[in-house]
């Protein structure tokens, strides 16, 4: 006849189930009968739990069943709300016609300046401070002509915005704004004047 078990949580006691006993194979075996395995008492026992009334549960302390109100279930974790979609980027707000203008005169001096760090100076404001300097003439000059162009583009530029504002011409770009300048001229090198030979009458000395 096969007997039963009652199976235990190794870790709180509680009743789990019945289960049939196992038999001790090799004992079986040496004695041709049926033996029963040694049971663990922290994982079974042959003693049968009491009827377990509903809100109840059977735990076994000290090979004995006691009755115990089954824990409160676990409170549900609240969902997390739903998470609002992000607003649309807000469209760049249209430059102004004066904020536009300012921009080109920006450009303008973006330009001049770049054509002078060409030449070999930090910006425009750098290079006409040597228009009157006159220690080295390539200097002064580069710096006339320089400063010279600077008040071309400058007059240019104003017209220019003027006519835009008028409404007599496009508003010009970025990448066509400098086409509409003044082109800078590099400065004429400056030749030394010859000095002519001495003419030889025929009456020169010869050198002793």
């Amino acid at each position: 006849m096969t007997k039963t078990i009652y199976l235990v949580d190794p870790e709180t006691r509680v009743y789990v189930g019945p289960a049939p006993h196992p038999l001790d194979p090799v004992e079986s075996e040496r004695t041709g009968k049926p033996v029963y395995a040694a049971l663990n008492p922290a994982l079974a026992t042959e003693v049968a739990p009491p009827r377990i009334p509903a809100g109840k549960r059977a735990v076994l302390v000290d090979l004995s069943w006691v009755l115990e109100d089954m824990p409160a279930a676990p409170a549900p974790v609240p969902a997390p709300p739903p998470v609002a979609p992000a607003p649309p980027p807000t469209p760049p707000r249209e430059l102004t016609f004066e904020e536009r203008l300012a921009a080109l005169r920006g450009l303008v001096q973006d330009y001049m300046d770049a054509m002078a760090h060409a030449w070999g100076y930090d910006d425009i404001k750098t290079a006409v401070t040597y228009a009157e300097e006159p220690a080295v003439a390539k200097f002064q000059a580069e710096g006339r002509a320089l400063r010279a162009w600077r008040s071309l583009v400058w007059a240019s530029c104003y017209e220019l915005l003027a006519r835009v504002q008028a409404g007599e011409t496009e508003e010009p770009t970025a990448e066509s704004l400098p086409g509409l300048l003044p082109r800078l001229v590099p400065p004429e090198a400056e030749v030394a004047p010859k000095t002519a030979a001495p003419a030889d009458d025929g009456q020169t000395e010869a050198a002793h």
